[in-house]
């Protein structure tokens, strides 16, 4: 896991130096505090910051280079299969000087040329220079787990780890206003958009080849292809714990201490429980909240770790321990990202970090095997009874009771509101609907500026596209692997886990899991009233009978409350009406949604008013201008 820098001169004229290349992996330092190394060569500059995981001699210092010196990588992740792949490049009488996973996956390309992506099972951004032809290759993972960055400046193509990376490299351009409106309504901005109007995020199982002058993108990998040529399971309960076990198992491979994330829930408790039979003395870590039982899980985490026998660390946090780290989180936050479950996961990640280098997390299999409120949601409107329709004749009422996130009550209220609101629509509207945090309507108050309905049809069809790729329910989880998982999910862990110098690893987005998951019918996976049926079924045996029957509880904190409380002073000081103005926000929106904050009926103000905050703290940062 580490931080990949580069750029490549597209026009005629003088050849590129290091240039700000060393300003650029500084502002990173932190994806890599062990190493930091350049190069440069024709049109090519790359750099690279090292997080040592797997040989952590200088034997794996980047850019690496290949034997005959004609090919040069920077790489970022990890490929758990790569002893085997090593071995078969050994057979055929290949030899290394190193115990690296980077000089097989290099090694790999100069034997297939693209054609080696195919063979690797893990996570990965990566970028190779060819010293001979002067071509550049980046590509991402399949499941967008490492993010890649890249855009055009002053005549360079630039790439990058983080979007910072590419302010460094040039300077930024203007804020996008459609991607401003897109973020207010899912506290995301969904790839291959981003805030800036010239900044691209690489798509997921995509590739760009840059040569001369051209740049061209194009896919390398597509999951619902790949679903449907997978060999059918005549077992599919043992084909997946075997799965699974494997998948956890390749992941406990390392050079440095090694733990797993454990809250208690079904997915961090099985990746947990499947870790501890491969590693004796295994260390879990969870996070909870002293002064707010509600948001509180840990009892239900240590509940597993002494089943499991692991050494378990619980962090409880109080409400002035989580505004504290508030502000840190927001000087982490290099794009607008508004999932406010990004802070319990910044301080969980900074402490685990003081005890392990990697840790193994759960992420994953809400969207593939199908455990999400909003996937109940959807069976509901395609089968719907009588609860259902009573739901909905009930609309108008919802919508006047008090609806937020604090208590089960008023989120019960908030839950039915949702269904009601996003009824008798299109499947992909629906997915959309049920993706969309701006229930009070508040995106379009906010933004100050002229919006196109074409521009946002054209990214919301971007966005829901899964829904018409795979038949059935199965297109809902497409949609959430394709967008929700690597712009929200992915990209929180990957935020929050960079910052402290931590790799994550989620076994469950293992390349065979996730296929084998999208081959088997969605009713195989889960069912009305049972989310992610099959995992229970797989993996019960290895739990409290508890933890398979609790509701299931999101990852959330207690927001409005540290908005009110510790944290007001902050909101005061930057939700100012000359910083909202220049930053094209209306004056009139803002007040609105912080006397929604303060009232009795709150919805969902406290999560816009987190998005304010986070907006308005990144633009004062990065200057950027609104136009």
């Amino acid at each position: 896991m580490c931080g990949i820098a580069g750029s490549y001169h597209l026009g005629p004229g003088a050849t590129p130096t290091d240039g700000r290349i060393r300003e650029a992996l500084h502002a990173m330092a932190h994806r890599g505090p062990d190493d930091e190394g350049g190069y440069t060569k024709g049109r090519a500059v790359l750099g690279h910051r090292r997080l040592s995981i797997i040989d952590t001699s200088a034997a794996g210092h980047q850019p690496f280079t290949d034997a005959g010196g004609r090919y040069t990588m920077v790489f970022n992740g990890e490929v758990f299969n790569f002893q085997e792949l090593r071995a078969g490049l050994e057979a055929q009488g290949h030899t290394f000087r190193s115990h690296t996973d980077t000089e097989v996956v290099l090694r790999l390309f100069t034997v297939k040329g693209e054609a080696f992506l195919h063979d690797l099972n893990g996570f990965f951004a990566l970028a190779i220079h060819d010293a001979e032809t002067d071509a550049l290759l980046l590509a991402r993972d399949r499941f967008g787990i490492k993010p890649l960055w890249w855009c055009t400046r002053d005549g360079r193509f630039l790439f990058g780890s983080e979007l910072r990376v590419l302010d460094a490299l040039a300077p930024g351009a203007d804020v996008d206003r459609h991607s401003l409106l897109n973020y207010f309504e899912y506290h995301y901005i969904a790839a291959p958009h981003s805030i800036r109007s010239d900044a691209h995020k690489l798509l997921p199982g995509h590739l760009v080849r840059v040569q001369g002058e051209r740049v061209e993108r194009a896919a390398w990998y597509k999951l619902e292809e790949a679903a449907a040529s997978y060999p059918k399971a005549p077992e599919p309960v043992q084909h997946l714990r075997e799965l699974m076990d494997d998948a956890v198992r390749l992941r406990l491979i390392s050079d440095v201490p090694i733990g797993t994330f454990l809250s208690g829930g079904l997915d961090s408790s099985i990746v947990s429980a499947l870790a501890a039979r491969h590693h004796k003395g295994l260390h879990t870590f969870s996070i909870g909240f002293a002064d707010d039982p509600y948001f509180d899980e840990t009892r239900h985490a240590e509940q597993v770790a002494r089943h499991i026998g692991s050494e378990h660390r619980t962090f409880k946090l109080t409400r002035e321990e989580l505004a504290a780290a508030y502000t840190d989180l927001l000087a982490a936050i290099d794009e607008p990202f508004a999932d406010s479950s990004a802070l319990p996961a910044y301080i969980l990640c900074r402490e685990t970090r003081k005890h392990v280098t990697v840790a193994l997390s759960g992420d994953g299999a809400d969207e593939i095997f199908g455990g999400y409120r909003k996937h109940q949601a959807e069976l509901r409107y395609r089968t719907p009874g009588a609860t259902e329709k009573a739901v909905l004749a009930l609309r108008g009422l919802w919508r006047h009771l008090p609806r937020s996130r604090n208590n089960r009550i008023t989120d019960t209220f908030r839950k039915l509101d949702r269904f009601a609101q996003a009824a008798g629509s299109a499947a992909d509207q629906r997915w959309l609907n049920l993706a969309n945090f701006d229930l009070d309507g508040d995106a379009l108050r906010l933004v100050k500026a002229a919006i196109a309905p074409i521009e946002l049809d054209d990214r919301e069809r971007g966005m829901s596209r899964g829904v018409q790729l795979m038949p059935g329910m199965n297109g809902a989880l497409l949609a959430d692997v394709l967008t929700v998982l690597p712009n929200d999910m992915l990209h929180k862990v990957d935020l929050t886990s960079m910052a402290h110098g931590l790799e994550v690893r989620p076994p469950f987005l293992d390349r065979r899991v996730v296929e084998f998951a999208f081959s088997l019918p969605a009713e195989r996976k889960f069912r009305l009233g049972h989310g992610k049926a099959l995992l229970h079924e797989a993996f019960g045996a290895l739990l409290p009978p508890e933890i398979l029957t609790r509701r299931k509880q999101g990852f959330e904190v207690p927001l409005r409350d540290l908005l009110l409380g510790p944290l007001a002073t902050l909101v005061d000081n930057t939700l100012t009406r000359d910083v909202v103005e220049a930053a094209g926000l209306q004056w009139q929106g803002v007040q609105q949604v912080r006397e929604r904050l303060a009232g009795s009926n709150p919805g969902q103000a406290q999560a816009t008013v987190h998005a304010l905050l986070v907006y308005l703290t990144w633009w004062r940062k990065t200057g950027t201008a609104y136009r």
